[in-house]
């Protein structure tokens, strides 16, 4: 019966080759998007643990997602934190997003720092090219953005309106794209003396659970969150990922169900006397519900198959296109998609089988 079914999808290529296509372009998709949606949570959450603080304090009921884009904190509050006991260092900053670079649409995280103050927490940049931030004007940016944007050191860039100079290039992996200066970004979007959130270094960072008690009792009203559980409460926050990605596995199926339903049922037409003879030569009509169900079944599994591939393929053009953004693929998501895609392709397939056995040997025959 397999090879039957095989050859049946053979020879009839470009349908075959049409349903593969829309079965695996599912597949793709629900890959994509979710690895997209996940990977720029993680990396949210990895270039913030990587800076070295111990805790975050941010304004109340913010989020780490999109309030973090509020310069709503007085620098002021840098003297009630460095009161607060354990705390060894305070680092203020104002996250802001940059719209393009070089005329190139793409949205980029940009962190202005208190350089000194934040120097000091964290060790430093890891330059690998020029210097830090000191004067007026001066950016710093990641290796990937120079790379991919051919940015280097004595470049300007004109951004928020602004001419920048470009002092040093950092490596990539760690707090913003971009670095600039807390006073030259206050003063370019209208919000000078504030900041989006603070980054607080304790005495040690076994002790950074005593640390957010303290942050907590000294600044009743603000959100403090330890540094290690930043990638927990991104995911908290990121309420509606969950309803996004029930919606999207939805429409997979959905997707699988009615090509599989269409190829089917349109072969199923045109082989309307083959089956006709198969019911003459002897054929149940379990045995014709099976080889339709099987030629669903290899349509399904290439294109299973082919969609895990063309995600990892995407996930690659994706990264050459837009190189700060992060597209993390998982085994779990892997599975989920090839199997709401050969879900909705049996599903589709199961009118059109019953539909096939159905079918009246001597009607059939008599099929032009």
């Amino acid at each position: 019966m397999a090879h039957l079914a095989a050859s049946n999808l053979v020879e009839r290529k470009t349908r075959t080759a049409v349903a593969v296509l829309a079965v695996g372009l599912e597949v793709a998709s629900v890959m994509l998007l979710v690895g997209l949606a996940d990977g720029t949570l993680s990396a949210i959450a990895h270039r913030l643990e990587s800076v070295g603080a111990d805790a975050l304090v941010q304004p109340p009921d913010s989020s780490l997602i999109l309030g973090a884009t509020s310069a709503v904190m007085p620098l002021a509050l840098m003297d009630r934190i460095r009161a607060v006991p354990r705390v060894t260092q305070v680092a203020p900053v104002l996250n802001w997003h940059v719209s393009q670079i070089r005329g190139v649409p793409e949205r980029l995280n940009l962190w202005a720092v208190d350089y000194p103050a934040f120097t000091a927490l964290t060790g430093g940049l890891d330059l690998v090219e020029g210097g830090g931030l000191a004067k007026e004007g001066d950016v710093i940016v990641d290796s990937i953005l120079a790379l991919s944007r051919g940015i280097h050191v004595g470049d300007s860039l004109k951004m928020l309106d602004r001419e920048f100079h470009v002092v040093g290039v950092s490596r990539a992996g760690s707090g913003g794209r971009i670095y600039a200066r807390l006073e030259d970004i206050g003063e370019a979007i209208g919000t000078p003396g504030r900041a989006s959130f603070f980054l607080v270094k304790g005495v040690s960072a076994r002790e950074a659970g005593d640390l957010t008690l303290a942050l907590q009792r000294h600044l009743p009203g603000f959100k403090v969150t330890p540094i290690a559980e930043v990638s927990k409460t991104i995911g908290d926050n990121a309420v509606g990922l969950e309803d996004f990605k029930r919606a999207l596995t939805l429409l997979a199926v959905v997707v699988s169900f009615l090509v599989v339903l269409l190829a089917m049922y349109t072969a199923i037409m045109e082989r309307t006397r083959e089956i006709g003879v198969l019911r003459a030569l002897g054929a149940t009509k379990g045995y014709v519900l099976r080889l339709i169900v099987t030629e669903s079944l290899f349509v399904c599994a290439i294109g299973v198959a082919a969609g895990i591939a063309m995600a990892f393929i995407g996930r690659g053009v994706l990264g050459r296109l837009f190189p700060s953004e992060t597209v993390s693929l998982s085994l779990r998501w892997a599975l989920i998609a090839g199997g709401l895609g050969a879900l909705g392709g049996l599903l589709g397939a199961v009118y059109p089988a019953w539909r096939a056995a159905s079918l009246d040997p001597v009607a059939a025959l008599n099929t032009e």
